[in-house]
């Protein structure tokens, strides 16, 4: 009698209530709402770039006599290497390290971005 109802009353705990006036859950989802099947396998390249080359430079110091440090051996700009920051910072130390160098109109460009990174840091972010 009660799936016979069309507008959603069911017989509950409390007599006749509507099912959408509970204020409270009695715990038990719906059959339609469960799962049945499993979702498809991920397809993972065990041997991409990233996972061969996965600790590559442990052994340097046990083979090297503890000479070199791995991030001697990376590869780029000089105010880069083994170095880690943000933005702002990363223009900053370019232009302290190789500004004196720079054409006029990347140097005004990197002043501008500096401004521009400075400013935003201060208004926007986690450091306010």
């Amino acid at each position: 009698m009660a799936g016979a109802l069309p507008w959603g009353l069911g017989r509950s705990l409390w007599g006749w209530v509507p099912l959408a006036c509970r204020s409270f859950s009695l715990g038990v989802p719906g059959l339609s709402r469960v799962r049945l099947t499993l979702p498809p396998l991920k397809v993972v390249d065990r041997w991409n770039e990233r996972r061969a080359l996965f600790g590559v430079y442990d052994n340097i110091g046990i083979l090297g006599d503890f000479e070199k440090h791995p991030k001697e051996l990376i590869k780029g700009p000089k105010w880069l290497r083994g170095w880690k920051g943000n933005e702002l910072q990363r223009c900053i130390r370019k232009r302290k390290m190789v500004g004196n160098r720079m054409f006029l109109d990347d140097l005004h460009k990197l002043n501008k971005r500096i401004r521009y990174l400075y400013k935003h840091f201060n208004r926007h972010g986690k450091y306010r």
